[in-house]
């Protein structure tokens, strides 16, 4: 991300966010939310609300939920989890995923078609779709919110069109920052073009095979045109602050009807709706942080749709019937503390979590000595209450190249540390080839979240700990808050710390990307050139020169995501942890929908009333 904020819908970034901005500084998976990712808690107790509520509090078919947080709800800026989760039922995109697959299908749009050269896109928009103010959406709204997104002083998400591999063309100028000249997007310059008010024309700077994923992302949902005036030409029609984060309008199933920052936002089925009318007349999000608070409004019967905190959660009451197409297991739970028991589900997070070494600050040797001596399974079982994937690679399963069965086939018959077993003697051999022995230890820190999870990654570093003492590895172990992290990662002062990253879109890419040396890799391994990291660069070069969607072009990724796979392992640049699952639980009183995966929105509207 994703026991991760990432699980309830939160827009996941890999670049950082400063008190000077956004820098884009090539973190190896910073966006470091997993430590909710199983469970859509956090861990930490800081806070007072009151569980209050109880089942007569629901009136109608109002659904009541417990959200984290909830501040701005504009699209393009970067979301925690409770806003998201409003995000995604205030607005829609010109394309959606649907539930039992990965490949976007039609929302706002009624047909495109592709250039032959595979980079422009031609929408034919919906006629009929209204905005929450009764405006109709038409192509000019879309080339307006997606000029915000690239121009806008609001906008954190502009690189989602503008840097990587899914680029819309646009023209950059010179502009000095900080006494540094910087080429920045150019205002007024993106190839979007409303062609009449239903036809919209878009041009990429490249081919990109994954292009449909990304207008069916989130920051890219339209807005009516002038509707705030961030960039040139527009005044505004809303003041800023009342549009972010009181009054959003978009044209999704849900408006604002209430929000009252840091307490409630409540959400009305919009009266003109394009799609199917939605379940809930009303959703009621209640505002708790302290997971003993989230824990009693659940057993109080306050909400019908829940988190357990992972302190709470005990895998000896799950009772899973069905696995799902998408890997989705659905069952039930219980009993629950007041003596219920309730539906339960739990979903791919597509999210990796693993330890990065700096390569540069700790040895070759020891790295793959910590690799040998541990086991994963055991991270899963005693860190996270045995939900969750022990990794080898990272890829997560879901988009590895031919899927989970490829996944595990892979590691089974590749991975050099041991599968599903430690290997000690392994790594105490290594260890004494380095010249390491029990009179010449090895000592490093291993640096862990204390914000995040802080239980779970207590019990698995005791457990590295441990192994890292018989095999000639003095393990320090040190806590701090994620961002203190990143801080000291950035600035090189960490041996050994904890992160993670969870897909924004299904492509080993993704996760890849931070896969090889280059400026600004937190793992340093650049500093410590191999034949290995020389492999990992030119599998890298291999993909960036076959994006696009033809099956040749798709085996030539795949060949070379395996081979970057195979290079990191080899110099053993991270320690890999898990895959973390998304879970949710659910009382009769209602029939709500299964999330199908971690890159689908986490969307309400289809709840039903029993």
């Amino acid at each position: 991300m994703p026991e991760d904020t990432t699980a309830s819908g939160q827009r996941r970034r890999t670049f950082l966010k400063t008190a000077g901005g956004v820098a884009t500084v090539g973190i190896a998976g910073c966006s470091g939310n997993e430590s909710n990712a199983a469970d859509g808690t956090g861990e930490t107790n800081n806070s007072n609300e009151s569980a209050g509520g109880s089942s007569d509090e629901f009136s109608g078919d109002t659904l009541s939920l417990s959200i984290p947080e909830a501040a701005n709800f504009d699209p393009v800026q970067i979301k925690g989890d409770g806003s998201q989760v409003v995000s995604d039922h205030v607005f829609s995109e010109l394309l959606t995923l649907p539930s039992d697959g990965l490949e976007p299908t039609a929302q706002l749009v009624s047909d495109y078609s592709v250039s032959e050269d595979g980079q422009t896109y031609t929408f034919t928009l919906r006629e009929g779709v209204t905005f929450h103010n009764g405006d109709e959406l038409t192509a000019d709204d879309v080339v307006y919110s997606w000029e915000r997104l690239a121009a806008s002083e609001n906008s954190q998400e502009g690189e989602t069109i503008l840097e990587g591999s899914f680029r819309i063309a646009h023209e950059t100028m010179t502009e000095t920052v900080d006494g540094e000249e910087q080429e920045v997007y150019q205002p007024g310059s993106l190839a979007v073009e409303a062609v009449d008010d239903y036809t919209l024309e878009v041009t990429l700077e490249q081919a990109f095979f994954d292009a449909l994923f990304w207008f069916a992302y989130g920051s890219l949902s339209p807005v009516p045109e002038g509707i705030v005036g961030d960039i040139e030409g527009y005044d505004g029609n809303m003041e800023y602050s009342e549009f972010s984060s009181q009054s959003p309008v978009g044209t999704g199933p849900f408006q604002a009807e209430s929000v009252e920052t840091g307490t409630e936002v409540v959400l009305s089925a919009a009266d003109d709706y394009y799609g199917d009318e939605p379940g809930p007349d009303r959703i009621a999000m209640q505002v708790v942080q302290n997971s003993d608070a989230i824990h009693q409004r659940a057993m109080n019967r306050s909400v019908q749709v829940f988190r357990l905190p992972n302190s709470r959660f005990d895998p000896g009451k799950v009772s899973i019937e069905e696995t799902r197409n998408l890997g989705q297991e659905v069952g039930t739970y219980g009993p629950l503390e007041n003596g219920e028991t309730v539906n339960y589900s739990t979903w791919d997070e597509a999210y990796t979590a693993y330890f990065i070494f700096d390569c540069s600050r700790v040895e070759k040797p020891v790295r793959q000595a910590l690799n040998y001596a541990v086991n994963q399974e055991n991270f899963v079982e005693q860190g996270f209450r045995g939900v969750g994937e022990p990794a080898y690679h990272q890829a997560p399963p879901s988009v590895y190249p031919g899927g989970k069965e490829a996944y595990d086939r892979h590691a089974e018959e590749n991975f050099p540390y041991g599968y599903r077993e430690a290997q000690v003697d392994e790594a105490r051999s290594v260890m004494e080839d380095a010249g390491y022995g029990e009179n010449n230890r090895a000592s490093i820190t291993l640096t862990l979240y204390n914000d995040r999870n802080p239980d779970a990654y207590s019990r698995i570093a005791d457990l590295i700990r441990s192994k890292a003492q018989a095999v000639y590895v003095d393990l320090s172990i040190e806590r701090a808050p994620f961002n203190t992290i990143i801080d000291e990662a950035v600035s090189g002062n960490l041996d050994m710390y904890t992160l993670g990253n969870g897909l924004e879109y299904p492509s080993p890419a993704d996760m890849l990307k931070f896969g090889r040396p280059y400026e600004g890799n937190l793992v340093r391994w650049r500093e410590d050139p191999s034949d290995a990291s020389e492999r990992a660069a030119a599998a890298w070069e291999e993909i960036q020169s076959n994006l696009g969607p033809t099956d040749a072009e798709e085996e030539a990724r795949s060949e070379a995501f395996i081979q970057m796979e195979e290079a990191i392992w080899e110099d053993a640049i991270y320690l890999t942890n898990y895959h973390p699952r998304g879970r949710q639980w659910w009382y009769d009183s209602v029939d709500a929908p299964i999330q199908p995966s971690g890159f689908h929105d986490r969307l309400y509207n289809d709840v039903t009333f029993e």
